[in-house]
């Protein structure tokens, strides 16, 4: 009498049908090894089927290619590469993208074949959500500080600039500014130009332009020189109808350095700020094209090349900290991401255990 199986439980003559064995040949004794062994291993495995939604190995995978594929592409987006080497950058960011494409073609794949896919499918999603938060965060982190910290860095430093004496025309590549002792910014003549925001700017001056000896302050009755091109400002930090201006380190009374505006999608705001100021301050009888013809020479005081700064205490100070405050959002997104991703994906493999997926 055939022997019992031990493993399945079944004779050791009869096959998985119960039916009887076939004699194996002698040139098909190989194969025939080979596919009983192959259907001895799934019926065991259909027996020993795990019944827990979280496996160590398809939620370790599912954790740790996101993370990696979210950092990669974040530091292509937001570092170095990407302000001098912008084609580079998007080259190398390409593997990401690789990635979340080939695991989701293998999860399709293992969904057509039948075998667990539970893994794939998870560790799809995540690679998915790291291609596009990476984007979007990294391009945020950049714009906000990255882009400021590098681009000052290939500006030109100034220092002992006297806003009275110097012109705007002179000072076109400047980036960090020192004026000279003395210069403060006049926040009593602050302008506001409101658009969307508030959009607020202040002359810099020096004491020298208060001698009432300039040919503009005896003609107009103000303590002001021909030209003024040096101006602080500030977005949402001033209010014309209490005549409060409290942009940048105006407070501090050892301030008198500056870093150049950057943006240029806010600068013609500011720019018409100027405008509305340089109109209040000339008469009236100067504020159209005859009565500039009558005047000679020019009473008005006039911005000819406007430069707008943020007014400082420490530009280097403020340089660093640009650096500094992108790397720390560099890690704190990475962390957060990689927390979120893990827990998401629990919730992940315990929904598509429920609905059946193996």
């Amino acid at each position: 009498r055939p022997e019992p199986n031990v493993a399945t439980g079944r004779s050791r003559g009869l096959g998985l049908s119960g039916a009887p064995r076939p004699r194996p040949t002698k040139f098909g004794a190989m194969d025939f090894v080979f596919k009983e062994a192959r259907a001895e291993l799934r019926e065991l495995t259909r027996k020993h089927e795990p019944r827990s939604p979280w496996q160590p190995i398809p939620v370790l995978m599912s954790a740790i290619v996101p993370a990696l594929s979210f950092t990669w592409a974040y530091y292509c987006c937001f570092s170095w590469l990407r302000f001098y080497h912008p084609r580079l950058a998007f080259v190398l960011g390409l593997p990401s993208l690789a990635v979340a494409a080939v695991v989701s073609l293998q999860a399709k794949k293992l969904l057509r074949n039948a075998v667990p896919a539970r893994g794939s499918m998870v560790t799809a999603v995540g690679c998915w959500a790291a291609v596009v938060l990476a984007l979007w965060l990294g391009e945020q982190n950049y714009s906000c500080h990255i882009f400021s910290f590098y681009s000052y860095q290939d500006l030109a430093d100034y220092t002992n600039i006297d806003p009275s004496e110097d012109k705007g025309q002179s000072f076109m590549d400047s980036g960090q500014v020192y004026f000279k002792e003395a210069s403060y910014v006049a926040v009593d003549e602050f302008v506001a130009f409101k658009s969307e925001a508030t959009f607020c700017v202040a002359p810099i001056l020096s004491e020298d332009a208060l001698q009432p000896s300039a040919p503009a302050g005896k003609a107009l009755g103000q303590n002001f020189p021909n030209v003024v091109d040096f101006w602080a400002v500030g977005l949402n930090c001033c209010n014309q109808e209490t005549g409060e201006y409290h942009c940048g380190a105006v407070a501090d009374k050892t301030a008198r350095s500056g870093l150049r505006l950057l943006r240029d999608d806010v600068r013609p705001f500011y720019a018409l700020a100027v405008q509305e100021w340089e109109a209040k301050k000339c008469p009236e009888d100067t504020n159209t094209a005859k009565g500039y013809a009558k005047a000679a020479p020019l009473i008005c005081p006039r911005s000819g090349h406007p430069l707008f700064f943020h007014w400082v205490a420490d530009p280097l100070l403020e340089v660093d900290m640009f650096y500094e405050k992108a790397m720390s959002m560099f890690s704190m997104h990475i962390v957060c991401f990689t927390l979120c991703n893990f827990l998401i994906g629990l919730l992940l493999f315990w929904a598509l255990f429920l609905m059946g997926f193996k």
